[in-house]
Parts: structure tokens; sequence; C-alpha cells
């Protein structure tokens, strides 16, 4: 939902149906989004490219594989994922165990033999948006950067980039809560905070679209909240274009503590909400780009000029 009072010009807005008409369709060829639709097809992608991701333990595709399931967790932390999946729909965090059970991000016990169950519902098809079956992977669990640390609750912040014709247009950083169970997905209550591009830093935030200057269970500012590794970022985001080809797309990194900023998944259908936490439209960002000749041109030279764009907001004089 686009909430207009938060712009000062609604020309510059686009819709789902704009959106999809105007940019995805055009841009995102069919038979292209099974490599962002399967997290795995991506991170066979991505390591093609050498953008760092998440490390994968196992994978499990078949019912009867779950019996070695215990063989499997030679580590207290990771994380359960479908490999299809959305809007963290199945993702089950583990951050610890005791004794025979594990530690899950909410604190709450799961014992293996949930675990099994769980992994079997995601092979079933339980949190596919379609119901078709997934296959299920265990990864590495990411352990969030310090110095986001007084702006997220439990939970490790994510950034989201749309990337349009291989250049970053409008990002924002998903800023998990208590209400969100510290997961970083803006319907279930994380926040979002724009961030310019040019700059790195957060100008605005909202919380379920509406806005908001501090965050609910730490009392920190979210505007003007610097992201580590921002130059590393948005040549990681245009190096994902380059690994799948999809002229519209969102990217989503996370930054661990220890080895930096990871893609965590790329996404066909990117939401709307990054213009109410950025109160900017993405149309005259667009249609900048489609103005300007891109093609054949370097990845750093790719970063620049969205850099330069957005200094002069984003005009392509």
């Amino acid at each position: 939902m686009i909430i207009y009072g938060l712009f000062s010009n609604k020309r510059e807005i686009i819709g789902i149906n704009e959106r999809n008409i105007s940019f995805i369709f055009p841009k995102n060829p069919r038979k292209l989004l099974n490599l962002v639709d399967d997290k795995l097809v991506t991170k066979d992608l991505l390591k093609d490219f050498n953008i760092p991701f998440s490390e994968v333990y196992s994978v499990f595709k078949e019912v009867h594989e779950l019996k070695n399931l215990d063989k499997s967790l030679t580590t207290d932390k990771f994380v359960i994922k479908p490999s299809v999946g959305a809007g963290g729909r199945g993702i089950v965090v583990i951050k610890g165990r005791v004794e025979d059970n594990w530690v899950m991000a909410n604190g709450k016990l799961i014992t293996l033999k949930e675990i099994q169950k769980h992994c079997l519902e995601i092979l079933e098809g339980v949190y596919s948006i379609d119901g078709s079956p997934s296959t299920v992977f265990l990864e590495s669990l990411i352990i969030s950067h310090s110095s986001l640390e007084k702006v997220s609750f439990e939970g490790v912040p994510d950034v989201r980039i749309i990337v349009y014709k291989g250049i970053p247009v409008m990002a924002m950083v998903r800023l998990p809560t208590k209400e969100s169970s510290g997961k970083a997905n803006l319907h279930k209550g994380a926040l979002g905070a724009g961030i310019k591009i040019s700059e790195g830093k957060t100008v605005h935030a909202i919380c379920k679209d509406r806005s908001v200057y501090s965050h609910p269970d730490t009392g920190s500012s979210l505007v003007g909240v610097e992201i580590p590794f921002w130059d590393d970022i948005l040549t990681m985001a245009t190096k994902s274009f380059c690994a799948v080809g999809l002229g519209y797309l969102g990217v989503d990194i996370a930054i661990d503590n220890k080895v930096g900023p990871l893609v965590l998944e790329l996404n066909a259908r990117p939401g709307l909400s990054i213009q109410n936490a950025n109160q900017c439209g993405l149309k005259k960002r667009l249609q900048a780009l489609d103005k300007i000749d891109i093609e054949n041109i370097s990845i750093s030279e790719k970063v620049k000029i969205a850099i330069k764009l957005d200094m002069n907001d984003w005009t392509n004089e």
C-alpha cells in the first residue's frame, strides 16, 4: 500500500499494475524467473560471479532423506529454508542448543522431531505460494553487524535494493522488531528505513507504511544511520543483475559481523513500500534510466551512474 501523504509529488509513484505492465513484464522474461524464484539456483549463479552468500550446509529433496537429518545438524546455529518461498514463509532460525533441544530466534525450544516435521512440511509445499513441493536446505546463521544493533531487535536486518537495467535505483534497510518476532519482513511489523543511494545513510523510516522516527524497542533514531560496506553493497547489487539478467530486480543483502555483506536472495517482483520508506516515487528514477544508453558498460561504471544520478536528484543531465 502506498500512502500518498508521504509524497510531495504523487505523479512519481508507481503502483502494482504500472510496475507489472511497464517494468516487470518487459524486463523480466518468464524463462528467467526461476533463476530467482529458487534460492538454490540463485546461489549457484551468484557463485559463478563471485558474489558472497551464506553457506549451505545440507540440502534435502526427498522425504526419506530426512531420516539422516540429525547427522546434518553439526552446528548449533543455522537457518532452515525452503528453496522456493516468499515473504519469509517456512524460514526457521536456530540460534543455539540446550541439551537435546534447539533454541529458535524467539527463544522457544524445538525438538529434532519438530524440526523434521517442519522440513517435511516444506517438502510437501506447505509454505509455497502455489502449494508446490519445495526442496529444503540448511544454511549458516548470519550474525548481524554491530553497527546496526541499536536499530534492530534480535533478528538480522537486511538491505533491499531495487536494481533497474543493472543500476541501483532505490534502497532501504529492513529492521526487525519485537512485533515482527525478530524477522525483517515489513508485513510482519519490521521497519523499513529508506537509504540515500549516494550517501549510504537512512533518510526516513516507516512501520506498516506509516512514518516512524525511532525504533519502538530500542528507542534509537532511524534517521542518519550509516550502512557499513555501502560501496560493496551497491557493487553486489549490480553484479546480481549480471548473474541473472532480470531488468527489474530486488536484491536482499545482510551484513554479517565477521564476513561483511552477503546476498540473502533475489526477487523478481519486489514490493513497492520502498517508496514510502524513501518518501519518493520510483517513476522518475526508472524513466531517467530509460533515456540513457547503459548497454555494455562495466559494473563500476553502473554504480557511478547510480551515485551521480542520485546526487542530481535522478535527472539524466
